[in-house]
């Protein structure tokens, strides 16, 4: 079977990029074992297993899903250890109240970059959109620890923000960069809401122009594509985007070089009582040297709990009680670790979207964004 242009992996970048497509008339087929991807909403529990909340500066990515309750930024306790920890307003933030305010006019500043390279990052590659901002550019190359002594908020980073980051990444302050750290720590100075997702409708919106399956071998011809799944189908196609998982992508067309490494997460959702200091707050944090990532509430009074270690034990630290009511394991979850780039264009025809270079929801929805802008000026 023929296709003018193929989308291989349904997550936030292959979905922006076939709904793109969709809008400008244009034949496409998407190939994928599962829409959503890290968007691992479960309709029959209500609770996301993979990314856990949208920002509201969300604009692209919020085609996808469907907001849900606001998550409070004042029902949060931060740990530092077992014995020591503090809510959002306490007389430990009063303390540190002179740090936070260079945290957030830093965080502005980034935020009015970083809106204007999204943009940029629709029509031109996030290499040359980071080059056409130097303090973006920066950022990509500069671990957020160095990025937090240079901007001296350093104790409100160990008590705060690092804190938030590693509830979203499972990564500490040197091992991320600090583009992917202000990207995710937007949720400290903008609202951020639950979701939900609903795969049907992303199938009726794109017109049955979805297929489940899974692609295992990619063919480049002179000028053409030919993909073989695992079921033993076979498609050619003039225009190809892979949208798959950077190992997944790297495997595929054989691509050179290093990729950013993942960090791990599990995610298990149940039914709990939680130990005291736990239980006075919608959300918990924690700090690196904890296995336990964060705990969070549910609208329903039940409990997300993940850890960066796949083990059901680790549990009994929060909890008095609890009965197991899912989990998800992510052994790849995140690619974070790490400045290695992968290009997003290899010559007319291929082209690659994803979270390889970027955090979040919203980076890969532009690059599928793209790589349809391209395709669609191509004609």
């Amino acid at each position: 079977m023929h296709i003018k242009t193929i989308i291989v992996g349904g997550g936030s970048a292959g979905m922006s990029c076939a709904l793109r497509l969709k809008e400008a008339g244009q034949h496409f087929l998407l190939l994928t074992d599962v829409l959503g991807g890290r968007i691992c909403y479960s309709e029959s529990e209500k609770v996301n297993f993979g990314a856990y909340f949208v920002m509201s500066n969300y604009k692209f990515a919020k085609r996808l899903t469907t907001r849900r309750t606001w998550i409070n930024p004042l029902s949060v306790t931060f740990h530092n250890s077992d014995v020591e920890w503090f809510n959002t307003i306490s007389l430990h933030t009063i303390g540190r109240l002179p740090q936070l305010l260079k945290f957030y006019l830093s965080m502005w500043t980034f935020i009015r970059h970083y809106s204007k390279y999204k943009e940029r990052c629709l029509v031109m590659t996030q290499r040359e959109a980071m080059a056409a901002d130097r303090y973006i550019q920066e950022l990509f190359h500069k671990p957020a620890a160095q990025f937090i002594r240079e901007k001296g908020f350093g104790k409100a980073a160990h008590d705060y923000v690092s804190k938030f980051s590693y509830a979203c990444t499972g990564v500490d302050m040197e091992n991320i960069t600090a583009l992917d750290m202000m990207n995710c720590c937007m949720g400290l100075a903008i609202p951020i809401y639950r979701f939900s997702f609903d795969p049907k409708d992303i199938e009726r919106r794109l017109g049955g122009r979805v297929k489940y399956a899974t692609v295992i071998e990619v063919e480049k011809r002179d000028r053409s594509f030919r993909l073989k799944t695992a079921d033993g189908e076979e498609y050619t196609c003039d225009s190809l985007v892979l949208a798959t998982p950077a190992v997944v992508t790297q495997k595929l067309l054989d691509l050179p070089g290093p990729l950013r490494q993942t960090c791990k997460l599990y995610v298990y959702h149940i039914d709990a009582t939680l130990k005291p200091k736990y239980s006075t707050k919608q959300m918990n944090v924690f700090p690196f040297e904890s296995e336990i990532v964060f705990t969070a509430v549910m609208d329903d009074g039940s409990y997300l709990v993940y850890t960066r270690e796949n083990d059901e034990r680790l549990l009994s630290k929060v909890c008095s009680s609890y009965k197991m009511i899912g989990m998800k394991a992510w052994d790849k979850a995140m690619y974070v670790y790490g400045q290695a780039y992968v290009e997003q264009q290899y010559g007319d025809q291929l082209y690659v979207a994803g979270d390889h270079n970027g955090l979040g929801q919203e980076p890969p929805a532009i690059s599928g964004i793209y790589a349809a802008n391209q395709i669609i000026k191509r004609g």
